[in-house]
């Protein structure tokens, strides 16, 4: 018997293309997306009524205060800017509400929610130019209301809200979800 000799080595080469997905899926997951972290918020009566309020005595419980409530509360202070600003913006004109309520629905929709990549009459659009527009569009929208101080007194007004809330709410019997925790910097995670 004579020894048989090793064999070459084979490679093979895979590629990996992406699945084109229709807009309309598209759009149709970023709206179940959108609604899944909506549907995340705290009931109303624990963020006003519930808990103690009280300020901070030393500057450690500031900060976990801080971060507790904010990671606590995340999608309840979204929703209190986004009134905010709505109600600023209905205070300059209905079509300027209209126009940026417009906007910002297409930023959700097609950046911040979006996980597939957007097909348009069959090319693969990618991140940067989706977000060159939404920036040209929020540029123009601004600028055809004439609503952007109505807007930033909007969102200041919210802001100053969540702000004021996050620093007197006592968060000392506040408990989240690990998962959150861990998402949050809270506690350290030990997976790899």
């Amino acid at each position: 018997m004579t020894p048989s000799s090793p064999s070459p080595p084979t490679t093979t080469t895979t590629t990996y293309t992406s699945i084109p997905i229709p807009t309309g899926d598209v759009i149709s997951r970023s709206i179940h997306n959108l609604t899944t972290t909506i549907s995340r918020h705290r009931p109303w009566s624990e963020l006003v009524f519930s808990g103690d309020y009280s300020l901070p005595w030393r500057f450690s419980s500031l900060l976990l205060r801080l971060k507790t409530n904010y990671h606590y509360f995340f999608v309840n202070y979204a929703i209190v800017v986004a009134v905010c600003s709505a109600l600023a913006l209905i205070t300059a004109s209905p079509v300027a509400l209209i126009v940026v309520g417009t906007i910002v629905s297409l930023w959700l929709l097609f950046h911040f929610f979006r996980e597939d990549p957007l097909i348009l009459w069959s090319f693969q659009v990618g991140d940067r130019t989706v977000v060159v527009f939404l920036v040209l569009a929020s540029v123009w929208a601004l600028w055809f209301t004439s609503s952007a101080v109505n807007l930033a007194v909007g969102v200041g007004v919210g802001l100053l809200f969540c702000i004021i809330h996050v620093f007197i709410r006592n968060s000392d019997e506040r408990f989240l979800e690990e998962d959150d925790a861990v998402t949050g910097g809270l506690i350290g995670s030990n997976r790899r």
